[in-house]
């Protein structure tokens, strides 16, 4: 790692701490009974900080972090609310989310370059919408996934309210977000070597592996995640309508981000027009062969 990138990274864990904080001090003083509507001005609150500290770097991609530390964040609160009343099965809870949020963490530090480097969908957007950019840069890159993210975990604010008898459900929950977790870190580990191939040309296209059975198997692993999620809430009796969370998840990845990447691809790599035609969009399946 080189210095600019080491100094980049302490800047970003000094900034998080500071939203963090922002939270916590949100949580704490915020005369709200609604335990649900404080964590979620506390998160809003964050998210404001956050933006703040993205137009002094000058580069949205100072969020891009917010996505997979906020849940560990929020766990790791409940659990020091709840500490008293913690089973088995709430640190089962605390354990399944804690990996998933440092692993793709972590990959997100093994991927960011430093403060010069910023999503291309934020660059897009900023060209496209000129002086109206700082608006959608807030509601559209910062708020609008906070939202979707907290719906996201919106079930498991009910784990500590019921006392049923944990039942499959449970365990089936457990079982799919881990393996959506599975699904991301193979897609991610390939993909992260398949970029530091020291004979990869521009035109190359990664269609091995996971690759070689879906185009998207880390937003496959992401669906899974979150659907786990919704299931491991639900087996504890959360209402059904938590499940809003996932459902936004499925419609984003497969209505909007796919669709995006692969549109960019399209103009970008000469093969994808082929690797999308042979291998499935999301689902992992068996490429189709080639007609003779």
């Amino acid at each position: 790692m080189d210095n600019r990138k080491a100094s980049a990274l302490i800047q970003i864990v000094l900034i998080y701490l500071i939203i963090a904080l922002s939270g916590c001090l949100t949580y704490a003083y915020l005369d709200i009974e609604n335990d649900i509507l404080r964590f979620l001005a506390a998160d809003v609150n964050m998210t404001i900080v956050c933006f703040i500290f993205s137009i002094l770097k000058k580069n949205s991609s100072t969020y891009d972090a917010y996505w997979s530390v906020i849940p560990f964040y929020f766990v790791m609160l409940l659990s020091y609310l709840h500490f008293n009343h913690l089973t088995n099965n709430h640190i089962l809870i605390f354990l399944v989310v804690s990996i998933w949020s440092w692993r793709l963490t972590l990959n997100w530090i093994r991927s960011w370059k430093d403060f010069r480097h910023e999503d291309w969908r934020y660059v897009m957007l900023q060209k496209k919408h000129g002086k109206a950019y700082q608006l959608v840069n807030f509601s559209g890159i910062h708020l609008f996934p906070t939202l979707l993210v907290f719906a996201g975990m919106w079930p498991l604010f009910f784990i500590f309210d019921q006392n049923l008898q944990v039942h499959w459900i449970f365990y089936t929950g457990l079982f799919i977000s881990l393996l959506g977790t599975l699904f991301e870190y193979l897609a991610d580990n390939q993909l992260s070597s398949f970029r530091k191939s020291p004979n990869r040309k521009t035109e190359d296209l990664l269609d091995t592996g996971i690759w070689s059975y879906s185009r998207n198997p880390n937003y496959l692993g992401e669906i899974l995640f979150w659907s786990g999620i919704y299931l491991i809430g639900y087996s504890f009796g959360a209402p059904y309508y938590t499940g809003i969370g996932f459902l936004s998840m499925l419609f984003l990845f497969v209505f909007i981000s796919i669709p995006m990447k692969e549109e960019r691809m399209l103009t970008r790599r000469p093969k994808f027009k082929d690797y999308q035609e042979k291998v499935s969009m999301l689902l992992l399946w068996p490429r189709k062969k080639n007609n003779s």
